[in-house]
């Protein structure tokens, strides 16, 4: 994945699709939807939504980073008259060798929001802004990891 909350990619993988003039084309932009902004600090995660009838594994990534990172990101909303999701989406957007992310919607509502991230821009303060929040290669709420069991080839 690469998004807002894991930028582990940009310590290898982008640097070296950058240097062969690979594209990229993310999936996971908005984290499982973490950076959607209907999980709120404190509060159980909404019916129906994938983290409802999480486990206690899938719900360690609800922490006080990952809440400071999406509080901090609605401010840089408001000041585009955008939502957070669509300043996340944005910002993979705009990342150099980024062709398209994957998203993921489950409704008419989440396609037209994530499709009105194109008409965002970011400003140069802004990016400078998200870095402070989380700073380049770094993982706040690890999404998808690779040993999380046993596998025939791992030792």
């Amino acid at each position: 994945p690469y998004n807002l909350l894991d930028r582990r990619v940009e310590r290898e993988l982008m640097p070296m699709a950058r240097t062969y003039g690979v594209a990229t084309i993310p999936w996971s932009p908005l984290a499982g939807g973490l950076l959607t902004g209907k999980y709120r600090r404190g509060e159980e995660p909404p019916e129906g939504t994938r983290f409802a009838t999480a486990n206690a594994m899938q719900r360690r990534r609800f922490n006080d980073r990952l809440f400071d990172i999406v509080e901090g990101l609605a401010p840089i909303a408001r000041a585009h008259d955008a939502t957070v999701p669509q300043i996340a989406l944005a910002w993979v957007m705009a990342q150099p060798g980024v062709t398209s992310p994957i998203v993921g919607p489950r409704t008419m509502e989440q396609l037209e929001d994530n499709l009105a991230a194109a008409d965002v821009e970011l400003t140069d303060d802004d990016r400078q802004a998200i870095d402070r929040l989380i700073p380049p290669g770094t993982n706040v709420a690890p999404y998808y990891e690779a040993d999380f069991g046993p596998h025939r080839f791992r030792v």
